[in-house]
């Protein structure tokens, strides 16, 4: 079998079947991928759709389980799939029709053991229009080449297959950190890739579905994202600290690239951490940590888009302790 595509659910009713139909339409012979979704405990009627596929469509598999995370989840589908490649996709997102067949075939035939595409956002849950100009050839490079040049690579797992031997045989698993999860699997999977493409093409349709948790305005749900992006970046930092001592090509430039994406998401979680009211000793705490692991101060935060004195002074208030514990003081005690 080719391809598995995996698919974590919950309380997905309004999107999984425009999710399961894209899927249909890849230009894949039934024999030739399955479909593996995992429903982690949904109380709409999720599973009441997926039950239609399942009945229609022999190559699709529905296991339960209830609560036990995205990441959990992530790991269990990936012990489940018996492709050569595999796909994760969330329950509300969709791809381009007659998309996956051409990145597959390409995979294939070069015996590549990554290949990255292009998303959309999109609200519309009908964009299934392939690009009609698409670039006729695409560098293979390793996974070390393309850190060098892909200095603002996306973590998602949702912008690319691999094969799964790679994940499997380098013990490649998603880590505890929810809804990031994916971030240090994606780098991981990166890194250790022989062979890897990239396509410039919009294949990946991410819905902006206004009951996200992502886009929540919930308290706690905007805790949750906060508590989840502070693990992955320790988890993020412990990968860098890990590869700096190896040796491999082009190295000073890919850590740079590394701890320029780190310092982006520390800086802004702790800014995060100082708009939800996070209290002094929390706060302290957490950038102890922080210092554990060499991500704090921050110091490859101010290049690129965030190079301008706005962010530079922003910068240095965030790495001087003492008057960031007294915003904190004022905004908590004031606000």
């Amino acid at each position: 079998m080719k391809l598995s595509v995996l698919i974590p659910m919950y309380n997905a009713a309004t999107y999984i079947g425009n999710c399961l139909d894209s899927i249909n339409k890849q230009g894949l012979l039934k024999e030739e991928f399955e479909v593996i979704i995992i429903d982690d405990g949904s109380t709409d009627n999720s599973l009441d759709v997926v039950s239609s596929y399942l009945t229609a469509h022999d190559n699709y598999t529905l296991y339960k389980e209830f609560n036990s995370g995205s990441d959990s989840t992530r790991n269990k589908l990936l012990k489940y799939a018996k492709g050569d490649y595999i796909y994760f996709i969330d329950s509300d997102d969709y791809l381009a029709y007659n998309s996956l067949n051409k990145i597959l075939d390409h995979a294939v035939n070069n015996k590549l053991d990554f290949v990255g595409f292009d998303t959309l956002k999109t609200k519309s849950l009908s964009e299934f229009e392939f690009a009609k100009n698409k670039p006729s050839t695409f560098p293979i490079l390793d996974g070390f080449q393309f850190l060098k040049e892909n200095r603002h690579l996306r973590h998602e797992v949702w912008w690319y297959i691999l094969k799964k031997d790679l994940v499997i045989s380098n013990d490649i698993w998603f880590d505890s950190n929810g809804n990031n999860s994916d971030v240090v699997f994606t780098l991981k999977s990166i890194i250790k890739a022989k062979k890897l493409a990239y396509y410039p093409i919009a294949i990946h349709r991410y819905v902006q579905t206004p009951s996200s948790v992502m886009r929540s305005k919930n308290r706690n749900n905007k805790r949750k994202l906060i508590d989840s992006m502070f693990s992955m970046i320790i988890s993020y930092s412990k990968f860098i600290n890990c590869i700096e001592h190896e040796a491999f090509v082009h190295k000073s430039i890919i850590i740079d690239n590394l701890k320029f994406r780190r310092d982006v998401f520390v800086f802004f979680n702790i800014i995060n951490m100082i708009r939800e009211k996070y209290s002094k000793v929390d706060l302290n705490d957490r950038l102890k940590q922080l210092q554990t692991v060499e991500a704090y101060p921050i110091k490859h935060f101010t290049q690129d888009d965030y190079k301008s004195l706005k962010y530079k002074l922003l910068n240095s208030l965030v790495n001087n302790n003492t008057i960031l514990m007294s915003m904190v003081s004022i905004k908590n005690n004031l606000f």
